[in-house]
């Protein structure tokens, strides 16, 4: 396949030289757009969404590995190429980690260049292309797979009529490799999350097949274990790590990346639920239907990845209390006493709001309906008498069926406007504080959308696509204009001078500065002081 190239060169004779003289064609590559320097790159990427950069190392304001560091965070799915003067290992080695696909030294001719793109073809091929390679025909390593798969499919799905014990899932994993044997050397236990993945023709149907399993998993291996497999339509992931940190943070490259090589290499929309996370296997089960309803709420375009905890408070405990009673309450009506039935209702309504009491009372009266409905022999009879009882027909008292239908279909309407109002007004709210921070704490220099998500308990993910999609900006834009604003008015109010203004802008280096400054306002901060000073005189 063709890939797409962004040239990054702050010498202009060199940077023209590089895409006109260079046969980029014969490689399978295209130029679709060009930089002067790493802050105009970094101000197009998102844009262009380039396969390839090919950047000079040494450049003003941000050098190449700066660069090469920023694109991780937005497009960990590209890949750069480094062309430099250094012969340096350090070099070298710092390029492994920022997805560099290739380190050039210079000078380099345009023939040379032009050979070295078929190495570096190859090798992107090799890199992004085994996203789509065949499945492994590998009988042993498929048997090992199925055998993971026998074993997480009923912890994900609940079929296990006892609940199981978390020793004996803990040896089972380590025995399938799922964890590593023996206690870490840092001391810290595994982490598990669920993910349900979900993969869309671009602007058609739903594609989810086996394939993805491996794809997702391809794409995973390179942060993080993962293992695959489809349910119903969906990719089911298990995440295991022993990072410590926070998951959101954990994840947002590996997702990230995966949407994006979703999208480029396979030329699909991918949208990713994430659960909890949970340190015993035998959390599986809630954790699956919570990555499910995660996913779901990719639909409201805020994102293609979401995380249970940016939707909704972790009601576990409660949850978790509710259907103990429900459980215990099924007991008691099998085989308690009339005296331990009342003991149970009553400890229900101790301390309890009027409002809370009502919900207890439906919970209540549909959990005696569903275990007489499973234990009668004559249904229809039984449930006609229990139907008949006071406060069941206090509760469905309607004058015909379609009234209570119309009542019904009211308050599940109702009930759907109050929580798309409450998840508009957290959206606002949300981004109202990070407009609120930024206003704050423009000055420091490492202010970032991962920090403020941190402090604000969301996903980076869902963050930055909930600012573009209400602020219809991104991040680095609202900030880069806060901190323009406050230097513009230094600059005119102020007698300090430009380097001092920079750094309570929160740029160390004045020349980033002055060439942010200029392209925001189209001026020098200089022209810009003695113009406004003029006027004012």
């Amino acid at each position: 396949m063709n890939y797409t190239v962004l040239v990054v060169e702050d010498e202009y004779e060199q940077r023209r030289a590089l895409i006109e003289m260079v046969d980029w064609a014969a490689a399978g590559f295209e130029v679709i757009g060009e930089a002067e320097n790493g802050v105009e790159a970094l101000d197009i990427i998102e844009s262009l969404e380039p396969d390839l950069i090919l950047t000079d190392i040494k450049m003003p304001m941000i050098s190449g590995l700066e660069l090469a560091a920023r694109v991780r965070e937005l497009r960990p799915a590209t890949q750069i190429v480094i062309l430099s003067g250094y012969d340096s290992f350090e070099y070298a080695r710092t390029a492994i980690n920022y997805n560099i696909i290739s380190y050039l030294l210079k000078p380099i001719s345009s023939s040379e260049m032009s050979e070295k793109l078929f190495e570096i073809h190859e090798r992107m091929d090799e890199k992004l292309g085994s996203v789509i390679a065949a499945p492994d025909a590998d009988t042993q390593k498929q048997l090992h797979k199925l055998s993971i798969e026998r074993f997480l499919l009923p912890l994900m799905l609940g079929s296990n009529e006892e609940q199981p014990d978390d020793e004996e899932l803990a040896r089972c994993a380590e025995e399938l490799g799922i964890i590593k044997k023996g206690a870490p050397e840092d001391g810290a236990t595994p982490r598990f999350c669920v993910l349900i993945s979900k993969f869309k023709q671009i602007g058609g149907s739903s594609c989810t097949g086996r394939e993805h399993t491996d794809f997702i998993d391809t794409v995973l291996s390179h942060y993080i274990y993962s293992f695959s497999f489809i349910v119903y339509g969906r990719v089911v992931s298990l995440i295991v790590t022993n990072e410590k940190g926070k998951l959101s943070n954990i994840l947002e490259l590996p997702l990230r990346e995966t949407v994006q090589t979703a999208k480029r290499m396979l030329n699909q929309s991918c949208t990713i639920g994430v659960s909890r996370e949970f340190t015993s296997l035998s959390g599986c089960a809630s954790a699956y239907f919570q990555a499910v309803t995660a996913r779901r709420y990719t639909s409201d375009g805020a994102g293609e990845v979401r995380f249970i905890n940016d939707q909704e408070r972790n009601r576990e405990f409660e949850i978790d209390s509710l259907e103990k009673s429900v459980l215990k309450l099924e007991q008691l009506l099998k085989v308690g006493t009339n005296d331990s039935l009342e003991a149970f209702v009553n400890s229900f309504f101790e301390g309890s709001t009027p409002e809370n009491a009502n919900l207890l009372v439906v919970q209540i009266i549909a959990t005696v309906y569903s275990v007489v409905s499973n234990v009668a022999d004559d249904k229809s009879d039984i449930l006609k008498q229990l139907s008949a009882s006071a406060i069941f027909a206090r509760v469905t008292s309607y004058n015909s069926e379609s009234g209570m239908k119309n009542e019904l279909i009211s308050f599940c309407k109702n009930a759907k406007e109050i929580i798309n109002n409450s998840q508009k007004r957290e959206s606002e709210i949300l981004c109202d504080k990070v407009i609120e921070i930024i206003n704050d704490r423009y000055s420091d220099e490492q202010l970032s959308l991962v920090g403020i998500s941190n402090e604000l308990a969301v996903s980076p993910n869902y963050l930055s696509a909930l600012i573009k999609k209400t602020k219809k900006k991104n991040y680095i834009t609202l900030l880069t204009e806060r901190r323009m604003k406050a230097a513009y008015d230094m600059l005119v109010c102020s007698d300090m001078k430009v380097l001092e203004i920079a750094q309570k802008c929160g740029y160390s280096d004045q020349h980033y500065f002055s060439y942010s400054f200029k392209k925001f306002y189209g001026d020098s901060p200089n022209k810009v002081r003695t113009t406004n000073r003029k006027d004012l005189l």
